[in-house]
């Protein structure tokens, strides 16, 4: 009974540990463009968002060797408290050095933690309440997509910025004190899911990609370390991901590139929004709280009822990366005229919500793609396949977040300077032009992945009609 109730505990904690990331996340987003502006640091927003994706990055083979080598609850609680530490440092900076050490500080934290919960959730839970909390960990996105926007808008345009970063982690501490109490130091340790090879060629290509230097020096380092980030995808990746593939390996190329650019825009939606046309909070809460509520009702409503064939799969793909490029396109169209007349917070809303619930579409099916076995043998196991989705994600953020939003700073002038600006359109325009070519690239790899199993489906009962033929063609033995 005891150990029921534990485990009931434990569970309930971790939903709400992931409800809190969800809310995180909005978070993020939303006090972004505000903090950077009231930090005189717009022209850093690839700093600021490449010092995350660096310290994530890092942070992963951190965690896995950490869990290793120390007990479970130790480990939570240590990188929680770590966690809450650079929090508050980012949140009392007085400029944006210091708000980038505790950035980096809880980015580190935050990685390790995301180790140890999915350690959390192998030692501490078994069976149907581990399958349950995974459910259930998917469903608390979408009160995640409506609560977290709304507390990141209300506390930011009640107090500030700086309020939104503290009122939450007494939750946070209270779970996770509480998810340690009830676990079992006994635990089987995971590995990393990034080599520390590649690891450390992703944080040299974004680092060189966000280092703020005088242009033309920018745009060389730009390329170079896309170019680095490039060659590390392809090698993280199994071979022919992004040549002759077949289904599950177009579908992940096709995974890269879309989780690229819709990650990516996730970004640029508010920081376009807040500089080109003076967003407030709470024009932003509206806008992420669309679009992140668009992606879950239509990811939940997508996942009870999956793609029945290749050829659903096909409509299903179409629909929704056909409405991401729309919107990224139409995006890109209204900044390039300044909303040519239209009232400017309502359209953004409108597309915002039009791209999210296509990812809602598409999402889903593709990861079942990824896990499901092929039609054709394709000789891959299933956990190269699942380790590979994990980094691919990763690296698609790692590698397109920090670039477009380097390339969105340039509109402004360099940090010091107290010259007060309305910053061109065209950075922004070029970037959002850049996540529609993205999502065209998405759609062609996803496009080939369910026309190779089209294929293969169609050829399965032939070769059932030849095998029956030959079978009858043989003489009989009695």
């Amino acid at each position: 009974m005891t150990m029921k109730k534990n485990s009931l505990v434990l569970a309930i904690c971790i939903i709400v540990l992931e409800l809190i990331g969800g809310m995180q996340t909005y978070l993020t987003q939303l006090i972004l463009p505000i903090m950077a502006a009231d930090l005189d640091a717009q022209d850093m927003y690839g700093v600021i968002t490449g010092v995350g994706s660096i310290s994530t990055m890092v942070g992963l083979p951190i965690g896995a060797a950490l869990l290793q080598r120390c007990r479970l609850p130790r480990l939570l609680l240590t990188a929680t408290f770590v966690l809450i530490i650079g929090a508050i440092i980012s949140a009392t900076a007085v400029n944006i050095w210091i708000f980038l050490i505790g950035r980096a500080i809880s980015g580190l934290a935050g990685a390790c933690l995301a180790m140890a919960s999915i350690g959390a959730v192998a030692v501490g839970l078994t069976g149907r309440a581990r399958q349950l909390t995974l459910a259930f960990n998917s469903a608390s996105w979408v009160v995640a997509s409506i609560v977290g926007p709304s507390y990141a808008a209300w506390v930011t345009n009640l107090l500030s910025w700086r309020w939104a970063m503290l009122c939450y982690l007494p939750f946070l501490l209270a779970a996770r004190i509480i998810i340690a109490e009830n676990l079992d130091s006994n635990q089987h340790p995971d590995d990393s899911p990034m080599p520390l090879k590649a690891t450390g060629l992703i944080a040299i290509g974004i680092i060189l990609m966000i280092v703020p230097v005088p242009s033309p020096w920018k745009y060389v380092l730009m390329v170079s370390g896309f170019l680095i980030l490039g060659w590390v995808a392809i090698i993280s990746m199994p071979p022919h991901t992004f040549t002759t593939g077949g289904i599950r390996l177009h579908a992940l190329a096709g995974l890269f590139f879309l989780t690229g650019a819709y990650y990516s825009a996730n970004e640029l939606v508010t920081l376009s929004y807040h500089d080109l046309f003076s967003g407030s909070a709470k024009d932003l809460g509206y806008i992420i709280l669309g679009g992140g509520l668009g992606w879950s009702v239509t990811g939940v409503l997508a996942g009870l009822k999956p793609a029945k064939n290749p050829r659903h799969y096909l409509i299903r793909i179409g629909t929704g990366v056909g409405l991401i490029i729309t919107a990224s396109t139409l995006i890109t169209v209204a900044l390039a005229t300044r909303m040519a007349g239209l009232p400017p917070h309502p359209t953004m809303v409108v597309l915002w919500i039009s791209a999210g619930i296509g990812m809602g579409i598409v999402y889903l099916d593709v990861l079942s793609t990824l896990f499901e076995d092929p039609i054709v043998p394709d000789g891959i196991p299933i956990e190269t396949i699942a380790g590979s989705s994990v980094i691919v994600e990763n690296l698609a953020s790692a590698m397109f977040i920090p670039l477009l939003s380097s390339l969105v700073a340039v509109a402004f002038p360099q940090h010091g300077t107290s010259t007060t600006i309305t910053p061109p359109t065209w950075p922004y325009v070029l970037s959002w032009g850049l996540v529609a070519v993205l999502a065209v690239i998405a759609l062609s790899y996803l496009i080939r992945s369910g026309h190779s199993e089209k294929a293969a489906w169609l050829a399965k009962p032939a070769e059932a009609d030849q095998s029956d033929r030959a079978a009858q063609a043989q003489p009989s033995v009695r």
